[in-house]
């Protein structure tokens, strides 16, 4: 049959009555722990993903209703999903909820304009239309075009005078000749005033060079200037003379196609602006639908603060300490809490018999490995009546351990499975067997053991042969 057909047919046939809401393939990793599944007691290695592909199963494996974390985290991914819609409104359509007046308020503007449009074409009367574009040609475009051309006039001036400085040079000092001058009317030329006439003229060459420098940059922007300037006059003249050519204009049909063409562009506008109205009230109704799921969080995080008043857990904490009790004379707690989003939030630790807080042993890995044996342990426990797993597996559980540990460890884990019928599975290498106190390795019965594999020979191994 298919696999999740089979799946399906295997669960009938265990008839779990613990955690039925899921299969038996979410819980039995609990009850199989590999080397990778010691890093978190609650949160295993296949578990690396959403809160709510764990922590619901969690919830309801301690005995609480998973489906208050459940409604929870689906209520947090809808709200999430509800805010991307508003995050892609606003990125790629310009959406805005706080511009809806500004959005109606040019509506009104472009919907009266409109109507103005259409009676002017009803009536076949341009008049109004012509002097509003002649006082735009009278009044607006020849007072930009006068501005302009005067401020052409000053750039075009200030460019000249620099061009004209440009030419000039600072006229140098002739030392020698001056000389030659002093030697002729017989005078005596000091050579102090020699090496001030050089100090001058370097001062001059200095003055010079600085001079050229600033002139040369505002030559450069008095051009770009003036080049800014010539556009733009360009632009006017040929928007005045369009205008002009349509004052002028003496058929009516051209004024006619005219505002049509200006009809349709305000159509277009107006309807444009109304999809974007529309968008503005999708994302106002978006905003609402987070405002009502985001009070049923609220009611979730309520319920699950009442339930954990219950402390349905408290059964299972009990055997949970009392496991790490006989094994390293510590007490331990499991506990559940809600962070400052309402989250459930599990931790497993020791806890110091002097002021009750946690301790660090519970950050060292072979006492984590402890903490998940003994969770793992409590579960089967409390169960141990229903109809749900009764072995459980733990690779190199004795690993790093004292061997006083490590014997308590064994004696507890036997204890354990008599008394409620489970079996413990643990995979070990030889140097982790404990020596007693007479200097004696500890001893399993052979009932005990299940298989042991050594490289000596292919005998020894799983498969009785080399690959």
């Amino acid at each position: 049959m298919p696999i999740k057909k089979a799946k399906e047919k295997l669960n009938e046939y265990l008839e779990f009555d613990v955690v039925d809401n899921w299969g038996y393939r979410k819980s039995i990793t609990y009850f199989l722990r590999t080397q990778q599944d010691y890093n978190d007691v609650f949160q295993l290695g296949k578990f690396k993903g959403k809160h709510i592909d764990w922590k619901p199963f969690i919830f309801e494996l301690l005995g609480f209703d998973s489906n208050l974390v459940t409604t929870k985290l689906e209520l947090e991914e809808e709200a999430e999903e509800q805010r991307k819609a508003i995050r892609i409104l606003e990125k790629e359509a310009n959406v805005d909820i706080e511009e809806k007046d500004r959005i109606l308020g040019l509506i009104d503007i472009k919907q009266k304009e409109k109507e103005d449009t259409e009676k002017t074409i009803d009536k076949f009367n341009f008049y109004t239309k012509d002097n509003a574009i002649t006082r735009e040609v009278i009044e607006k475009l020849d007072f930009e075009i006068q501005a302009l051309n005067t401020e052409r006039y000053r750039i075009s001036h200030d460019i000249s005078k620099t061009e004209e400085s440009l030419k000039k040079s600072l006229s140098d000092v002739n030392i020698t000749k001056l000389k030659e001058l002093y030697k002729e009317v017989e005078l005596y030329f000091p050579e102090e005033l020699s090496k001030q006439y050089e100090e001058l003229e370097q001062f001059n060459h200095s003055i010079s060079n600085e001079r050229r420098k600033y002139l040369s940059e505002n030559l450069r922007k008095l051009k770009d200037e003036l080049h800014d300037i010539n556009n733009n006059l360009q632009q006017l003249e040929q928007s005045k003379s369009e205008k002009l050519i349509y004052i002028t204009e003496k058929d009516s049909y051209d004024k006619f196609k005219y505002y049509q063409k200006q009809l349709a562009t305000l159509e277009a506008e107006i309807k444009l602006l109304d999809e974007k109205l529309k968008l503005i009230d999708k994302s106002a109704g978006i905003e609402a639908n987070i405002k009502v799921i985001n009070e049923k969080i609220n009611q979730s995080i309520y319920k699950i603060s009442e339930a954990l008043k219950e402390r349905k857990h408290a059964e299972i904490n009990k055997i949970f300490n009392k496991i790490l009790t006989d094994i390293v004379g510590t007490n331990a707690l499991l506990s559940i809490k809600q962070n400052k989003q309402g989250n459930l939030e599990f931790t497993a630790d020791y806890v110091n018999p002097v002021n009750s807080t946690s301790t660090s042993e519970s950050e060292g890995t072979s006492y984590k490995k402890l903490l998940c044996m003994a969770f793992d342990l409590s579960l089967l426990i409390y169960y141990c009546k229903n109809s749900f797993f009764r072995f459980v597996y733990h690779d190199g559980i004795l690993e790093g351990l004292d061997d006083r540990i490590k014997i308590r460890l064994l004696n507890t884990i036997k204890e354990i499975c008599i008394k409620y019928d489970l079996q413990h599975i643990i995979t070990l290498i030889d140097s982790d067997i404990p020596t007693l106190g007479d200097g004696s390795k500890y001893k399993f019965e052979p009932q005990e053991i299940c298989i042991e594999l050594n490289d000596i020979n292919d005998d020894g191994k799983l498969f009785k042969q080399s690959f």
